[in-house]
């Protein structure tokens, strides 16, 4: 159905935030999303994002690449069949990758990860209720509502062109997570 290749990479947040953050640009592309406000990781976000990316020093960032097979690719004949599958494997991958990457908190002190997209725990989120959320020690926010470019980042950090969904399912997807640390994590650690 679909193979993943994941690559990481790490940088200093500083840098990252001068190279990739642009919440002005990305966060009026969030105010289309009907996550936006309604979701407990997507924006508006209920404190200042960079006292919050201020706390840690380095940023390590995954990519999977999750290629679709050509059989997958042309079973998707409809678009209801292209968002039904398309959404499947993402969140499967996704769930996979914020899992492996809540693991990684527990082996490097003072870490907190950060997810793709919003957050897929709970089929409603309480956050349209007014109620905190449910889940607080699983859900991550999403890198999208720090105001980060994850088109600049695939690109630059992992050499890889983001596909989009329109017609047909893509050749591929990929999905952009983060681990913020407050120091250099071993490369033995790092493993996905």
């Amino acid at each position: 159905m679909y193979s993943v290749n994941y690559q990481k990479n790490f940088i200093n947040i500083e840098e990252f935030k001068r190279k990739y953050q642009n919440q002005e640009k990305f966060l009026a592309y969030c105010k289309e999303c009907p996550r936006y406000n309604n979701t407990w990781s997507c924006p508006p976000l209920a404190f200042d994002v960079n006292e919050y990316l201020d706390k840690y020093t380095y940023v390590y960032v995954v990519c999977a690449k999750i290629t679709l097979d050509e059989r997958i690719i042309h079973e998707a004949d409809t678009p209801d069949k292209v968002k039904d599958i398309g959404w499947k494997i993402l969140c499967e991958i996704k769930a996979n990758l914020e899992e492996s990457l809540r693991s990684m908190e527990q082996l490097v002190p003072e870490s907190i990860s950060l997810s793709s997209g919003g957050c897929n725990n709970c089929s409603i989120c309480t956050r349209k209720d007014g109620i905190p959320c449910r889940l607080p020690d699983k859900m991550r926010y999403s890198m999208d509502a720090f105001g980060f470019d994850l088109t600049a980042i695939t690109k630059d950090l992992f050499n890889i062109d983001i596909q989009w969904c329109k017609d047909s399912l893509p050749k591929y997807f990929t999905l952009i997570h983060g681990l913020l640390t407050k120091s250099n994590v071993k490369a033995e650690l790092w493993n996905l």
